[in-house]
């Protein structure tokens, strides 16, 4: 039961690696592209091949970013006015290439509508930089999951106590929150403590004693209280 157990939380902290790696070069990928965008609008050459490809990427990035893509409260340059959960990646695109457009309107454009288009490359790419920090300092921790085995049975034992919720989850059921408010609940970490302390020290008792000679253990143990 130990090893089934180590097994399936191996396989778990694989997959999370995986995944993290994928998110890591999607955002690489994303920042380096956005930033040969940048660098040819500070040429005047506006580069459609690669707006339209981040445009595209957008909505992806933005989701992966979470809150470290949105700003509660943004003031646009020159603006007398606040928005609120402002979208820095999606709308942020969409105000470079207007502040561009304007500027290619005005002969090489104005001081200030240079400066709206630097703040705006910047907090995309500042945002941007903070998440890829953000999920390399993620990557330290993810490795050494993937070398603790404590992490593999703690991981296996979370599964194996949370497949019954899994699986209403993956009936359509219930809806993710209240699937991810279950799987943190403090009983179901208690019940994934005590059944983890089960597994392990049973199956201690069965490599030390043996499976037959524990059996028999059981079974002389009940008839003397019974």
């Amino acid at each position: 039961m130990l090893t089934t157990i180590i097994v399936i939380g191996l396989a778990i902290v694989l997959k999370d690696w995986f995944e993290h790696k994928k998110k890591l070069n999607f955002t690489s990928d994303y920042i380096n592209k956005f930033r040969e965008f940048g660098n040819e609008l500070y040429s005047n050459h506006f580069n459609q091949t690669n707006y339209e490809w981040l445009k595209m990427k957008s909505f992806k990035m933005q989701s992966l970013s979470g809150d470290f893509g949105v700003a509660r409260t943004y003031k646009p340059t020159g603006a007398n006015y606040y928005l609120k959960g402002y979208q820095i990646i999606i709308n942020g695109l969409t105000e470079v290439k207007n502040i561009y457009q304007r500027m290619s309107g005005t002969y090489g454009g104005l001081n200030f509508e240079w400066q709206m288009l630097q703040e705006s490359l910047g907090m995309i790419d500042d945002t941007l930089l903070s998440y890829i920090g953000f999920l390399e300092n993620k990557s330290e921790q993810k490795l050494k999951a993937i070398r603790n085995p404590v992490t593999w049975f703690r991981e296996g034992i979370q599964f194996i106590v949370t497949l019954p919720i899994s699986l209403i989850y993956w009936s359509g059921i219930i809806n993710y929150r209240a699937y991810n408010k279950v799987n943190n609940n403090v009983f179901v970490k208690l019940i994934s403590l005590a059944v983890g302390i089960i597994a392990f020290i049973s199956s201690i008792i069965t490599i030390v004693t043996g499976y037959v000679p524990f059996s028999d253990f059981i079974k002389d143990l009940f008839e003397f209280y019974y």
